[in-house]
């Protein structure tokens, strides 16, 4: 009984950290445009204050985040993360997660502008308009109530996204029209059923791989990263991982039952929804050679192997042909890469290891030849991370990886090695190895990177002055620094009460 009080004093912190979290969501986060040739709130007295507010709001989030990572890590025992047994059920945990998201439906999108984007580019397709031609600025207009609050590396970029993330958008704008609110509060339904979907292929996934489901739940679903940034920030990656792990559960049911008319059934429907996912992004078509794998091992020899990239390859051109003609989105999303590939971002392995080698360069006198530098170690980073793909599924048709080890270690390596890395890009391997992976070392540095990185990105999702970012941590540090003192003396106070 006193365990389990303890569990429910966790859950109770969790709640009220995504509850700060959407209250300082609604002054902090990231606000669309009203006017775009509004003068500057710098140069206004209401907009001093108003500066002021985001400041402060900014901080009540971060005081949020502090909590919800706490009463995650602090789940860790409860869930057996550490090889033990646990105490805690997956129905539980999966409560606790509906609890804990539940504040943010209605906040603002938090920790980035991207869900302009999707606003803006269901808006062109809806409206007939061809997402790949240009940017949304360009297509919608200046004047556009959608297109003002699209992020400036977006609004003259085409869409990078695939039709089925495009289609999504677009039936989001057929119901909403130009409301931005509703437009958000839509699109963040439509990730909370991408990760329902996620947790349900998750808890199967676990299962299949004799791993403990409700540890598998803890690091897959509550994990801080798709609270903040799946939920909270409304990412694609939600429907992407979603239908992406239904169909590997699928695929890998109908290899086990392909002797019968249903195990076909189950791998053309893993076919097609792990298709969907990959045109959501394209990275998710990765799934498909894993699956592929398995089959070929069930076949078995290189007669195999062509059979099964036959099989996978048929689905995956019907599926992109089929979605393609119901949505009416060209191909464009194929080679469109948007305004991503400008981006240099400190995540990105290859992209420092550019960046720093063209800064040697300059102080040896070279010149400056970082963006040579950068297309050399971004390439020679995505043909390694191809390499080790190839590694891996050949592994899994050897049988010496199960293809959810391989789907997952695989996504990891491609994320680490890619161009372009946000905080939120390695769930796309996390997600998997979650179901798979049960060594306390991986869940260990998981949950590190996972608590660390949720507090890297501000709540507006915009670079703002140092010393304004400097004012946030502090004052987010000096909140929790004096919350923690009043619960310190509070639970003396109360133990002293108690002995007595």
């Amino acid at each position: 009984m006193r365990e389990r009080n303890r569990f429910e004093v966790l859950r109770v912190l969790g709640l009220m950290g995504t509850l700060l979290i959407a209250l300082g969501g609604l002054g902090g986060g990231a606000l669309p445009v009203v006017d775009a040739s509004a003068t500057s709130f710098t140069s206004l007295p209401l907009g001093a204050w108003m500066g002021r507010m985001m400041l402060a709001s900014s901080s009540v989030v971060l005081v949020g985040v502090v909590f919800l990572v706490v009463a995650w890590l602090l789940m860790a025992v409860f869930v057996g993360a550490g090889g033990g047994p646990a105490r805690v059920g997956v129905p539980t945990l999966l409560r606790t997660f509906g609890a804990w998201i539940l504040p943010l439906i209605f906040t603002a999108p938090l920790f980035t502008q991207d869900i302009y984007s999707y606003l803006a580019q269901g808006a062109i397709v809806e409206r007939g308009m061809d997402p790949y031609a240009a940017g949304p600025v360009e297509l919608l207009g200046h004047e556009d109530p959608l297109a003002r609050s699209v992020p400036f590396i977006w609004a003259e970029s085409p869409s990078p996204y695939g039709p089925v993330a495009l289609g999504i958008a677009k039936v989001i704008a057929q119901i909403t029209g130009s409301s931005i609110f509703w437009g958000v509060i839509c699109h963040r339904l439509v990730s909370l059923l991408g990760v329902a979907a996620a947790a349900w292929a998750i808890v199967a996934l676990a299962r299949r791989c004799g791993v403990n489901r409700s540890a598998a739940v803890w690091l897959g679903v509550l994990n801080p990263l798709v609270v903040l940034h799946l939920i909270g920030g409304i990412h694609n990656e939600a429907v992407m991982m979603g239908i992406l792990l239904v169909g590997l559960e699928l695929g890998l049911r109908g290899v086990d039952r392909l002797d019968a008319a249903a195990g076909w059934g189950l791998l053309i429907a893993s076919g097609v929804l792990i298709s969907c996912a990959g045109m959501v992004k394209v990275t998710g078509f990765l799934a498909l050679g894993f699956v592929g794998m398995a089959l070929a091992r069930h076949w078995g020899g290189i007669l195999g192997i062509a059979r099964a990239v036959a099989v996978q390859s048929t689905v995956m051109i019907a599926s992109v042909a089929a979605a393609t003609a119901i949505t009416g989105i060209g191909l464009g999303w194929v080679t469109g890469q948007g305004g991503a590939a400008t981006i240099r971002s400190w995540l990105s392995l290859t992209t420092d290891i550019g960046v720093i080698s063209a800064f040697i360069g300059q102080l040896l006198g070279l010149g400056d030849h970082s963006e040579a530098a950068l297309v050399v170690t971004r390439t020679c980073g995505l043909l390694i991370a191809a390499g080790f793909v190839v590694r891996m599924l050949w592994a899994t048709y050897k049988g010496t990886i199960h293809p959810v080890g391989g789907l997952g270690v695989s996504t990891l390596v491609l994320v680490f090695l890619f161009p372009v890395v946000h905080p939120w890009y390695p769930l796309w391997g996390i997600m998997p190895l979650a179901g798979w992976a049960n060594r306390t070392f991986f869940r260990a540095g998981t949950a590190a990177y996972c608590a660390l990185f949720s507090f890297t990105v501000l709540p507006r999702g915009l670079a703002l002055p140092p010393a304004a970012v400097a004012t946030i941590y502090v004052n987010a540090l000096l909140a929790v620094l004096v919350i923690g003192a009043c619960a310190w003396a509070w639970f003396r106070i109360r133990s002293k009460k108690v002995l007595h």
